[in-house]
């Protein structure tokens, strides 16, 4: 039931993610809280990744995950607060800022969880 009402909202069942080292320090105890960026096309992708500097290596480190493995990690990983499933279109955000597009908290996706336990 939530994948379907999540495949509904966002339009796909597979989605590029751009990943990056997380070199920067955090002080002992403390989460670096992250939001996971997913695309429909590859090219989106690394064109975000590229436009924010975010690549590491010679090697783009990109990613095919599926609807289901996108929800797994988030509600696996507290540092992961949330995805935003970036909409597609030709107006892309200056460097710094996000992408617009449907933004699922993890909050949530726990309490979908949780009532369809119910």
């Amino acid at each position: 039931m939530l994948l379907e009402s999540l495949r509904t909202q966002v339009g796909a069942d597979y989605f590029y993610v751009y990943w990056t080292s997380g070199d920067r320090a955090k002080p002992a105890g403390q989460l670096r809280q992250r939001t996971l960026l997913a695309f429909l096309t590859a090219d989106a992708a690394v064109a975000f990744a590229q436009r924010n500097r975010l690549y590491a290596t010679e090697q783009p480190r990109l990613r095919r995950l599926s609807l289901l493995q996108l929800v797994h990690a988030t509600l696996r990983t507290p540092a992961i607060t949330a995805i935003l499933f970036a909409a597609e279109h030709s107006d892309q955000p200056p460097p710094g800022r996000l992408p617009s597009g449907a933004h699922v908290d993890r909050a949530s996706l726990l309490r979908s969880l949780h009532s369809a336990k119910i």
